[in-house]
């Protein structure tokens, strides 16, 4: 802001043109020599008081740190930081205490911005040899300063410059390798070859995300950790796809499972449902998918949909936790496993503006849509017996005349492809992210801002999301403050052309508009007969589509994340946060006066409008201590969290709009008979305690041990408390004595865990009796004045947490110097007291109440490998291959009373599709249906085999049997990344072998079509016309409705190519030139190929996408 103020200054008292523009030239150089110097001088000015005698080094540099917040890198070859030294001063700079202390002990230093680098004093007479320069980067080409390089073997070295050069002389001697280290980067070791010049770029050690695991709570080191954790960082995301996180996150990880919606298929205003390790909930018993993870961004619970919606460029990291040693922390939220997300944090240095932008090309996917054309569907009415008078009571000749009149459009060339009229030909969205950092070790600062627009392929369909964020951090000695405050807009908008099902049923040689033009409102309407005549009328979805309309739903989002952490003692740290969030969200639905849906009504044209407001605070107090003595690392830590909810919700149903431009709701003339405003109001409250220690003996054998203790509003009060516990043991083989010889195995560890975790995904008050004083059977009545009340809901003070009890043995190891790594997990995990309604007798006033009753079993294995197949430093070019392999079994392990209610409840709602059925033993993903024998050659009916494998002709819920199941035998991922030079391919292939689909497209669209309407092409095939045919299909005329039978069950193995990549980075002396540091350019294509052994319609209502996208990524 003063640099602002000093400008406009200058512009308004200086007079002349040049020498206005001499001034401001030389105020900005200025500006800037003082940016890029005042860290170095902060920190070589510190003031520090020291009374320090016969410590090691590495304490002194500790100290330090903590007086002047400089960060001191040193390598162990050259530095002994177990060299004891005695300092003592009082109120000096740190470059006196530097200068005095180092020399002595063979030492030198330099600043640079927030790091003191410390090495070897060199010997200064002028060695001989070959003087090899080169500049060292990191992977985003930015110069890397105070990079030590060292010979291997000797004393001799250097350091990098603030631009990341170096300079040293290579001896005339045969095998010299190079070493190249900086604190966060990973060693390098070169062998020299005689060249004169030598650029170096250092990857990312990533501690944080490589070495160590970060939960949420605590950050743990990998090497020790018992548990099961995944972590993947914001760039290896963003090389996937540039849309959402949370399907990308399903492609590197197969056990993050992406719940198939055939319904929804690309919708961009549909939140996809995820399970990890399976489903541990009966999914029946819930409003939504209660096998969905837990969330955790930043140390805080999120929504899905704030994930789904969050900025990919954004990320630093997630962290998938699986097991009980990895989840328990987080006790009653953890029993589907818990997804941590990390956000990015400022960085030091200079300003630095960043920017991440694409272009989304999305196109539908109708590969899977194989309807009639004209010409077939006109033939299919003709076989159908459709115009034979005496094949249905009271036909007549006119239905001859109608075929001639259809056959007449069909000659003209009418044949409408209905499936391109709700279709985008190509989806254009695009994204941009603008970030602003910087600052030093003591502050620093973070601005962000991005928009992102989602196009979806159905018309009029888009998401829509813009926001921005300011981060702080500051340090003052042992404190540090950080604080993260944000704002996000969301609107999205439902196609006004309905559902995408609708059009597959017009027929083709019908055009959507009449001889004038305009759209028809009745495409055309048709009688058949069912124990009755029907009229039905096809009514046009692209008429309303072309009517003022809305379906949108519009939310604003502020979050404010606060966090303050104190260095009490070495290795004693209290840690508070605070988040505060505030969400409301309105949904409008307006439909005119001229909508389909009011033919014949007496009140036209509807809006429905719902408001929603959701307030809640989460308070997270958190006390580590680790502490390292001899052979000993031990790890303590203690939560305490504190959490509240309020929702508040509202809604109304408004009938009667004169005017198609009306769209207010205010403008309605009144309520639907019998209804009024609707509305809801909730609060939940969850309280944690956590104990959790991590103990290391020898770096050998490791022991993890996590206790919480929750109470949650969400039971019966005499069940609030709940306590989740865990125990994980492992074993470091590869630190053995006996390992250190060989040179194959670098990594070997063992590791099992067991533990307790809690679920509580569902909704409020289910534990307590509710009352309702405006039911229709007491409205009117009153008595003294006072209103009555009737009991809505039977009460549980009983109803606890849904358990799962989690087990985990599993192997980690790298061979051969890392080329080839891995891990092997076996696990098991047993959900009890799991929550379904128990039937209850009807005349009490409602059928069921809320109890634990059920229980459910996950158990498989994971098996994740990675192999360098090429790494050749000097060329440049690195290959990588990887493969995951899962596999779950789920069964029901214990059913009741309540449960067999359902099942027979599920019996008597007999549709043409499967339904959900429970039975100990097998897999709650079991396909019910009635055994088939296939359609009888002499009468063209279908023959079945009952119970007891008897012969019959009729379907009969009493015959359902298990007919395989959806859950696949394995599924997984292979994965490639190929780097050579400055280019960078990449490639993911997703695959599902051994599991069952139920063909329901062989139902709807080819056994059971109305002959009126339009279907797929095979029902023109195998079908039974006469006896002794052998066919798949009953007999055209047959159009009874089909129930689940087995004929429609077929093996599902599937691939998809999930992803593919191509990137570009450009760097060098003229991009600099340009104000330039780094410039990425990336093509990137999501779900571009698809093969299935089911050939089946996907996305019925909301057709898939193959996605395709340019991504630009520049730093200046």
């Amino acid at each position: 802001m003063k640099k602002n103020k000093l400008l406009r200054y200058l512009s308004d008292k200086v007079p002349g043109k040049f020498m206005k523009k001499m001034k401001i030239t030389l105020l900005l150089c200025l500006l800037c020599v003082l940016q890029l110097n005042a860290a170095q001088l902060l920190s070589a000015q510190a003031k520090v008081t020291l009374d320090m005698q016969n410590v090691p080094l590495e304490n002194l540099f500790i100290e330090l740190k903590k007086q002047t917040g400089s960060v001191f890198v040193f390598g162990d070859s050259e530095v002994d930081k177990h060299q004891l030294v005695s300092v003592i001063a009082e109120n000096k700079e740190l470059k006196d205490v530097l200068n005095d202390l180092l020399p002595q002990i063979e030492l030198g230093y330099k600043i640079m911005e927030d790091y003191v680098v410390v090495f070897k004093q060199s010997v200064k007479d002028e060695p001989q040899g070959i003087r090899l320069r080169g500049i060292v980067t990191d992977k985003d080409k930015q110069p890397l300063p105070g990079v030590t390089i060292l010979i291997k073997g000797s004393t001799t070295g250097v350091i990098t410059n603030e631009k990341g050069e170096y300079e040293i002389i290579i001896p005339d001697i045969k095998n010299i390798t190079l070493s190249f280290s900086f604190i966060g980067m990973k060693t390098l070791e070169v062998k020299y070859s005689g060249q004169k010049d030598l650029n170096i770029v250092l990857e990312n050690n990533v501690e944080e995300m490589d070495e160590v695991v970060v939960n949420g709570y605590f950050t743990r080191k990998k090497e020790s950790f018992t548990g099961v954790s995944k972590t993947f960082s914001g760039e290896e995301l963003r090389t996937i796809s540039t849309g959402n996180v949370l399907n990308t996150l399903s492609v590197l990880d197969p056990s993050f499972t992406k719940i198939t919606n055939n319904e929804m298929g690309s919708d961009p205003n549909t939140i996809p449902d995820f399970e990890i390790r399976g489903s541990s909930s009966l999914k029946s018993e819930y409003e939504g998918n209660p096998n969905m993870p837990t969330f955790i961004m930043d140390g805080f619970e999120v929504s899905a949909q704030k994930v789904f919606d969050l900025d990919p460029s954004r990320i630093r990291f997630i962290t998938i936790l699986k097991d009980a040693a990895a989840t328990a922390i987080y006790g009653s939220r953890a029993a589907n496993g818990v997804v941590v997300i990390e956000t990015v944090v400022p960085k030091a240095g200079t300003l630095q503006l960043s920017y991440n932008g694409s272009v989304n090309f999305e196109v539908a996917d109708l590969s899977d849509y194989d309807l009639m054309n004209a010409e077939e569907k006109l033939e299919y009415e003709l076989r159908s017996g459709l115009y034979k008078p005496s094949s249905r009571p009271g036909w007549t000749d006119d239905n001859l005349n109608e075929y001639n009149q259809k056959l007449k459009l069909v000659k003209e060339g009418n044949d409408v492809n209905w499936l391109a009229i709700p279709v985008k030909e190509l989806g254009v969205g695009h994204k941009h992210s603008i970030t602003a950092e910087g600052g030093n070790n003591i502050f620093r600062y973070a601005f962000d801002l991005y928009y992102s627009n989602k196009a979806g392929v159905m018309k009029g369909s888009k998401r829509d999301n813009y926001g921005g964020g300011i981060r702080l951090q500051y340090n003052l000695k042992k404190l540090k403050f950080t604080n993260y405050t944000s704002f996000d807009h969301l609107k999205s908008v439902n196609s006004p052309y309905g559902q995408f099902s609708s059009y597959l049923y017009y027929n083709p040689y019908y055009n959507p508009y009449d001889g004038n033009g305009n759209v028809k409102r009745i495409l055309y309407e048709y009688e058949y007969y069912d124990q009755g005549f029907t009229t039905k009328q096809m009514e046009n979805e692209l008429y309303n589509a072309v009517l003022p309309s809305k379906d949108q739903q519009t939310g604003n989002s502020f979050l404010n994340n606060f966090a303050i952490e104190y260095d009490i003692i070495p290795g004693l740290k209290l840690k508070a946060n605070l988040s505060l969030s505030v969400d409301n969200g309105k949904t409008d639905i307006y439909k005119s006066y001229e909508h389909t849906d009011f033919i014949g009504a007496e009140k036209k044209g509807s809006y429905s409008q719902t408001n929603s407001n959701t307030f809640s605070y989460d308070i997270n107090a958190i006390l580590s201590y680790v502490k390292s003595f001899k052979k000993h690392l031990l790890n303590v830590g203690a939560v305490y969290n504190l959490r509240e909810t309020q929702y508040d919700m509202s809604g109304m149903y408004v009938l009667g709009f004169p005017n198609a431009n009306m769209d207010h709701v205010s403008m309605g003339a009144g309520f639907q008979e019998g209804s009024k405003p609707s509305g809801s109001y909730n609060v939940t409250r969850l309280i944690g305690i956590v104990g959790n220690i991590s103990y290391t003996y020898d770096d050998r054998f490791l022991l993890d041990a996590s206790v919480r203790s929750d109470g949650s509003s969400l039971y019966g009060s005499n069940k609030r408390w709940g306590t989740f516990w865990s125990v994980g043991i492992g074993y470091n083989i590869h630190n053995e004595e006996f390992m250190k010889k060989q040179n194959v195995i670098n990594l070997l560890k063992i590791r099992a865990s067991i533990g307790t975790t809690g679920g509580q995904n569902f909704d409020p008050y289910q534990s307590m009796s509710m009352y309702s004083y405006n039911d229709s059977r007491i409205s009117n009545i009153s008595y003294s004045s006072y209103i009555g009340a009737v009991l809505k809901a039977f009460g549980n003070k009983n109803l606890k947490w849904q358990r799962v009890e989690k087990r985990n043995i599993g192997l980690d190891f790298e061979l051969l110097k890392s080329r080839i790594t891995g891990s092997f997990n076996l696990y098991q995990d047993i959900s009890k007291d799991v929550l379904v309604d128990v039937s209850i007798a009807p005349s009490l006033g409602f059928d069921s109440y809320k109890d634990n009753l059920g229980e459910v079993e996950n158990s498989g294995i994971e098996l994740s490998l990675k192999g360098t197949l090429i790494n050749d430093y000097e060329q440049n070019i690195k290959w990588d291959v990887l493969f995951n392999l899962a596999h779950n079994k789920n069964k029901v392990t214990k059913i009741n009373k309540a449960l067999t209610a359902f099942n027979e409840q599920q019996d008597s709602k007999v549709k043409n599709k499967p339904t959900i059925r429970y039975q100990e033993g097998l897999s709650q993903n079991t396909i019910w249906v009635n055994e088939s024998l296939g359609i009888d050659p002499a009468t063209g009916e279908e023959i079945f085999l009952d119970k007891d494998n008897n012969k019959v002709n009729k379907w009969s819920a009493a015959n359902y049997k298990p007919w395989g199941s959806t859950d696949p035998k394995i599924y997984g991922t292979i994965g490639t990344m190929f780097i050579w030079k400055n280019w960078e391919l990449n490639a993911y292939l997703y695959y599902k072998y051994g599991g069952y689909l139920y063909n329901q497209t062989l139902v709807d669209k080819v056994e059971n079509v109305n002959p009126n309407e339009n279907g797929d092409k095979r029902i023109l095939y195998d079908r039974w016309n006469k006896p002794g045919d052998i066919a798949k299909f009953k007999k055209v005329s047959d159009v009874s409705v089909t129930n689940p039978t087995s004929r429609f069950v077929e093996k599902e193995n599937y691939i998809q190519l999930q992803s593919i990549s191509l990137s570009y980075d450009f760097y060098g002396e003229r991009l600099k030139k340009w104000g330039i540091q780094r410039l990425k350019l990336s093509a990137i294509g999501n779900d571009i190929f698809t093969s299935s052994t089911v050939k089946m319609e996907r996305g019925t209502s909301y057709p898939y996408a193959r996605t395709f996208s340019l991504a630009a990524q520049i730093t200046f």
